[in-house]
């Protein structure tokens, strides 16, 4: 049996790793758009803020020759034949398959694709990203920087940037920074204290609609509220879209079931793989490392063993790089909310029906955990919840699983 992975990334490694683990001795073929072994997502900021990139291998450079992996690197899939289970790529390949991984990530969005031809306008998605903005940083010596989305992955690299030394300007267009892991007041209380933290200056309800250039370099940025910021680096980070068109031409995402099976040939999983909450069961694409691994996890299963079933996926969200200020967010945010704060701490449950229908935490990690795990078992959380949020020494539900008295 051929098996052939479209992406190389952490869900495609994952899943070539266990397949091994597993006893597959047949052929594996992996196909990449990028020249590198696979990477994590997770780390690569880290390597722009100045870490080894040997840190962002985090399976090892040697990964294809461990796993008896033939790499077909640099050249990324644009069809997938599935009558004649063949992948076809832009250089002109053709692969042919037995069975098939389809892992192929996202892309950066940009709000104009002219705006990718400028130097000094870069995404925040990719190895080859930062690889790019390092060498551009250190040969064009900035030391400003204007990020276009104050998000996740805009907030990320605002971070990565001023760990280098830059100062940095978010511009974004929503009432707070963090907008889709947040509600508002928390997203609010979090964007107060990382501009105290950090001095970076923060632009929002605004938008940017326009670049200038000189002789195909970036010179400035001009804003919908009239403001023009002159600078010659600009992140755009305003979204992904999965490259999920592959398969049936659409950018929504690609429905499997729970075995991560989306034709009977065909497995999936990572930022194209739509599954269902593990909580309320609803559709969707939740990206985020764990529910890929797990992903993966069941899907080598299935081909090795034709057993496994995936348990649906979390839309947990960590912000917890080159900052001591983290910020969690899990489940939704409706219901009944209970708010605890204090100084650079920042709680809120929202409860219904007396269980965990969400929570965020922000400004410090010890409790997630124990949340976390009321959340997903769906206890009921009401009589204690109250006590435990407000607990200032954050180890509330320790001292009362020890049986020691309240600090």
């Amino acid at each position: 049996m051929r098996v052939v992975t479209v992406g190389t990334g952490m869900a495609a490694a994952e899943f070539v790793e266990r397949l091994r683990l597993e006893g597959f001795d047949g052929e594996i073929a992996m196909v990449g758009d990028e020249d590198f072994p696979p990477y994590s997502p997770c780390v690569i900021p880290f390597y722009l803020a100045g870490e080894p990139l040997e840190t962002v291998f985090w399976k090892g450079r040697d990964f294809y020759e461990r796993y008896r992996v033939t790499p077909l690197l640099g050249d990324p899939v644009t069809e997938v034949d599935r009558e004649r289970r063949l992948v076809r790529t832009r250089d002109g390949r053709s692969e042919r398959y037995d069975r098939l991984f389809l892992a192929p990530g996202a892309r950066n969005r940009f709000p104009e694709p002219q705006w990718t031809t400028v130097a000094g306008v870069f995404g925040f998605k990719t190895l080859s990203d930062m690889m790019a903005i390092g060498e551009y940083v250190s040969r064009e010596k900035c030391s400003e920087a204007v990020v276009y989305g104050g998000g996740f992955i805009g907030v990320d690299a605002a971070l990565a940037l001023m760990k280098l030394g830059l100062s940095v300007t978010i511009v974004h267009r929503n009432t707070r920074l963090l907008s889709q892991m947040t509600d508002e007041e928390g997203g609010a209380f979090a964007t107060r204290k990382l501009v105290e933290k950090t001095g970076m200056v923060v632009r929002l309800r605004t938008r940017v609609e326009g670049i200038t250039a000189g002789a195909g370099r970036l010179t400035g940025v001009n804003l919908t509220d009239g403001t023009r910021l002159e600078t010659t680096l600009l992140i755009v980070a305003v979204g992904v879209d999965p490259n999920s068109e592959l398969l049936d031409g659409l950018e929504s995402g690609i429905p499997c079931d729970d075995g991560m099976l989306a034709d009977p040939d065909i497995f999936t999983a990572g930022d194209v793989a739509r599954t269902r909450h593990a909580v309320d069961g609803a559709p969707g694409i939740y990206a985020n490392a764990p529910n890929a691994v797990a992903q993966a996890y069941v899907a080598a299963r299935q081909l090795v063993r034709g057993e496994g079933s995936y348990a649906g996926s979390l839309n947990s969200t960590v912000l917890r790089k080159h900052i001591d200020f983290p910020v969690i967010s899990m489940g939704r945010f409706d219901g009944e909310a209970l708010t605890w704060q204090r100084g650079d701490v920042w709680r809120r449950v929202y409860l219904r029906d007396g269980r965990i229908n969400g929570y965020i935490i922000i400004g410090d990690t010890r409790m997630s955990g124990y949340l976390h795990q009321l959340y997903v078992s769906r206890q009921l959380a009401e009589r204690e919840i109250r006590d435990l949020l407000s607990s200032p020494r954050h180890d509330g539900y320790y001292r009362r699983a020890l049986g020691l008295a309240p600090a």
